[in-house]
């Protein structure tokens, strides 16, 4: 998985555990964090969220 995808895949995990996003803009904020986060710090984060 390439580091877009893995982007995509936490945030979308992020988002279905919380069960509500609350704009586009923080959506967009999340998304931009999740983007400077090295693939382990990603991995980190969908095993913790799971």
């Amino acid at each position: 998985m390439n580091h877009k995808e893995l982007v995509d895949h936490v945030s979308a995990s992020l988002i279905k555990k919380s069960g509500k996003l609350e704009s586009r803009k923080s959506w967009l904020t999340m998304r931009n964090y999740l983007q400077q986060l090295s693939d382990e710090q990603l991995n980190a984060i969908l095993r913790d969220s799971a």
